[in-house]
């Protein structure tokens, strides 16, 4: 474990370990949103349109044909002082994540996902966090 004797250094290390989990965070959580096995799947566009943005959603979405989920996460400057989202901005999207109006998936899958798997990412996002940065 690291040892500090400077309060600054201390600050920088630990809002890098914050920015590093909220990164990890974002990466997994659109990571498995555009999984077949968590979003439903048809063509494949809703899940290739989990889009990932700094403040408010882009409004982007997915091409028509599209089949692969989208990584955009990835590259996001991820600063912990500052708030992300990941949106699907489908014209049919609240319909089958709020409303349940899918046949591949329980109508509950999103709520589900929400509540039960995030924490779990959370929580696995911490440990890898806690052993890269020493804390």
């Amino acid at each position: 474990m690291p040892v500090f004797r400077d309060a600054a250094a201390l600050e920088k290390h630990l809002k890098k370990a914050l920015d590093r989990l909220q990164a990890e965070t974002l990466i997994t959580v659109q990571s498995e949103l555009g999984s077949t096995k968590v979003s439903p799947y048809d063509t494949g566009r809703f899940r290739s349109s989990w889009f990932a943005s700094e403040g408010t959603g882009t409004g982007a979405v997915a091409p028509e044909g599209t089949n692969s989920p989208n990584t955009d996460a990835t590259g996001l400057r991820v600063d912990a002082s500052k708030t992300y989202t990941i949106s699907n901005s489908l014209p049919y999207a609240q319909s089958v994540a709020i409303e349940g109006k899918v046949v591949s998936q329980p109508a509950n899958w999103f709520f589900d996902f929400q509540n039960a798997r995030i924490p779990k990412i959370q929580e696995a996002a911490a440990r890898v966090v806690k052993n890269e940065f020493s804390l």
